[in-house]
């Protein structure tokens, strides 16, 4: 079967890293392309894949089944059939994430001595609103009572490498729709994750089993967790192994079976 990947412009980093990884998975089973919506028309793809928000413009002409997690200029919805093509538009997290090998492969956890100062931070910053006034407003609180205590804020998704920079993973986001925290990649490198309590992170952390949630945009909870990740060994390396027992979740072939599934249900729309 030929499956066309449509990146919509305003994907976010979370759709991208999906793309990638469901086209490696993909492969060995199918031909996939990444292309445009008129590209998908031209290629006589039997289904397309739209990795984006919702609001996209559908072109004249379109009948190619499609899975999408946002309708075309409408609001999200649970599950629905549109109209024209046969479209299956379902939220984010009805898929499992997957995480790249790599950080299965690399454990990060070894890289920093326990005994190392200062302690450091890590976060993801690119294009999200409100997360570096929320990093900035919680380091502030932090060195309060800490001066040993720094932050790298990312650019760029971190690699393996970057997270063995780090003592503690961060992920302050603002909003329910912001999925670009790297929770679970740091989760399985081994590293203590703290994360809004957004639907997203509650799942990737086991419902705090695995890391710690706060509430969002509370800059106090945020710092009052960090400095418990950082500092209480004995709570955080009980998280840390609870992310490693659960850390098959994030294994490409749970995303690979759903997938499928899906694909099949849009297909029989």
């Amino acid at each position: 079967m030929l499956i066309a990947q449509i990146l919509l412009p305003d994907a976010s980093s979370y759709d991208r890293k999906s793309q990638r990884l469901d086209a490696a998975m993909l492969a060995g089973g199918h031909d996939v392309i990444s292309t445009t919506f008129e590209g998908a028309i031209e290629a006589r793809a039997a289904l397309a894949h739209v990795y984006g928000p919702g609001g996209f413009t559908l072109p004249s002409g379109f009948r190619i089944p499609y899975v999408a997690a946002g309708d075309p200029g409408k609001p999200r919805l649970p599950w629905r059939n549109a109209a024209g093509p046969r479209a299956l538009v379902s939220p984010l997290d009805n898929l499992p994430e997957a995480v790249d090998e790599i950080y299965f492969d690399r454990p990060a956890s070894a890289a920093r001595d326990a005994e190392m100062t200062p302690r450091v931070i890590g976060a993801f910053g690119r294009h999200r609103p409100g997360v570096l006034t929320m990093v900035e407003q919680t380091l502030a609180r932090i060195h309060r009572f800490r001066e040993d205590v720094d932050c790298l804020l990312f650019d760029r998704p971190p690699s393996p490498g970057d997270l063995a920079l780090v003592d503690a993973w961060v992920d302050p986001a603002t909003s329910e729709q912001d999925y670009d925290g790297f929770v679970a990649e740091a989760a399985v490198s081994g590293k203590v994750v703290v994360a809004s309590r957004f639907a997203i992170n509650v799942k990737r952390l086991d419902k705090g089993m695995s890391g710690f949630l706060v509430p969002p945009r509370d800059y106090n909870e945020l710092a009052h967790a960090i400095l418990a990740a950082l500092f209480k060994s004995e709570v955080a390396l009980k998280k840390i192994e609870a992310a490693r027992q659960t850390a098959g979740k994030f294994r490409a072939r749970q995303r690979l079976r759903a997938l499928e599934q899906i694909y099949d249900a849009a297909l029989n729309a």
